[in-house]
C-alpha cells in the first residue's frame, strides 16, 4: 500500500509522514517546495501544487490512500484527478467549523464544506478530520513574548479547547492505515477549555518568565494582525474570539476513543514548542 501525504511541509502533514514511517508504510511526501522537506531516505519526496491538479498525476500513480488538507478554493478538478488516479481513500484535514450553525454562509465553514462535498461527491471513501482551534495558533504570540513579554489581545477571555497538531496527525495515521475510520467525521479538540488569558499564563509558567496580556480594542487588533494576515482572516479571527467569550465549547472524546490515549494538553504543546517563546528562537 502506498500513501501520499499532501502538504508534508506543514506541522500536521510532517507529523503524519513521521507516523507512517514509524508503521513501516510506503510513504510519498508532497510539497510545492519539495527541496525543503527533510525526511528519512525511505520517504519519496515529490512536487505537487494544490493550485495545479495536473501536477498530481505522477505523484498519485499507484497511490491507494491520500492525506489531503482543504486549502483549495476550487477543489472539484483536483478531486476528479484524485479519483481518476484510482485513489481509494482520502483522509481530509477539514475543520469543526463545518458543524456550526450557518456554516454554509461562514467564510471558514464554507470553504471546508466545499472540499468535503467534492470528495464525497466523487464517490471516494473518506475520513474527514474536523479539528477545532489549533494550539499552534499561540505561535502568533511568540514575537511579542520574546520582545517584551506582552501578548496584545482584544478578547482575552475568549474560551477555546486547543488541540495539539500531533493528536490530529495520530488520528490521520490511524485512518490511513486501516478501515475503521472510513466514512467517519471525528471532531478533535484538546482535553480542556482555556481562555486566551489562561493560555498566556501557561506559556509564562513553562518558559519561566513573566508574560502579561495587553487588552486591545478590535480596531487595534485588526491593525496589528493585518500586517501579517489577509484581511478576510483578520475579520474571522477577531469574530471567533468575540463569539467565544463566556462560552463553554464542547470537549471531544474522539481522540481517546480512536487511539486509546489521552489527548495532549495545551501545556504539552507549549513544552514541545517552548523555543518559540524564548529569545534564543529569534
Amino acid at each position: 500500500m502506498s500513501i501520499l501525504v499532501v502538504g508534508a511541509s506543514g506541522a500536521v502533514g510532517g507529523a503524519v509522514v513521521e507516523g507512517l514511517v514509524g508503521r513501516g508504510v510506503d510513504v510519498r511526501a508532497s510539497s510545492r517546495s519539495p527541496e525543503r522537506l527533510r525526511f528519512p531516505a525511505q520517504v519519496s519526496v515529490v512536487a505537487a501544487d494544490l493550485r495545479d491538479p495536473e501536477s498530481f498525476r505522477a505523484p498519485l500513480d499507484g497511490v491507494e490512500r491520500l492525506f489531503l488538507y482543504a486549502d483549495v478554493d476550487e477543489p472539484e478538478e483536483l478531486v476528479s484527478t484524485i479519483a481518476a488516479a484510482g485513489v481509494r481513500h482520502v483522509v481530509l484535514l477539514s475543520s469543526s467549523a463545518v458543524t456550526f450553525p450557518g456554516a454554509e454562509s461562514d467564510f471558514n465553514g464554507a470553504r471546508f464544506l466545499r472540499v468535503e462535498r467534492a470528495v464525497a461527491g466523487a464517490g471516494l471513501e473518506y475520513t474527514f478530520l474536523r479539528p477545532g482551534g489549533f494550539a499552534s495558533n499561540a505561535a502568533r504570540w511568540s514575537w511579542g513574548i520574546q520582545r517584551d513579554g506582552v501578548v496584545p489581545l482584544p478578547h482575552p477571555d475568549a474560551v477555546q479547547v486547543p488541540v495539539h497538531e500531533q493528536d490530529i496527525a495520530d488520528v490521520a495515521v490511524a485512518a490511513l492505515t486501516g478501515d475503521a475510520l472510513v466514512g467517519r467525521t471525528p471532531v478533535l479538540t484538546g482535553p480542556e477549555r482555556l481562555t486566551l488569558r489562561q493560555q498566556v499564563a501557561i506559556i509564562a509558567d513553562v518558559v519561566g518568565r513573566p508574560v502579561r496580556v495587553l487588552e486591545q480594542t478590535e480596531a487595534e487588533a485588526s491593525a496589528m494582525l493585518s500586517e501579517h494576515v489577509p484581511a478576510v482572516w483578520v475579520e474571522q479571527i477577531i469574530a471567533d474570539w468575540r463569539r467565544a467569550v463566556g462560552t463553554a465549547p464542547a470537549v471531544s472524546d474522539e481522540y481517546r476513543a480512536i487511539t486509546g490515549r489521552s489527548p495532549r494538553t495545551f501545556r504539552q504543546w507549549v513544552v514541545d514548542h517552548a523555543r518559540l517563546f524564548t529569545a534564543a528562537a529569534r
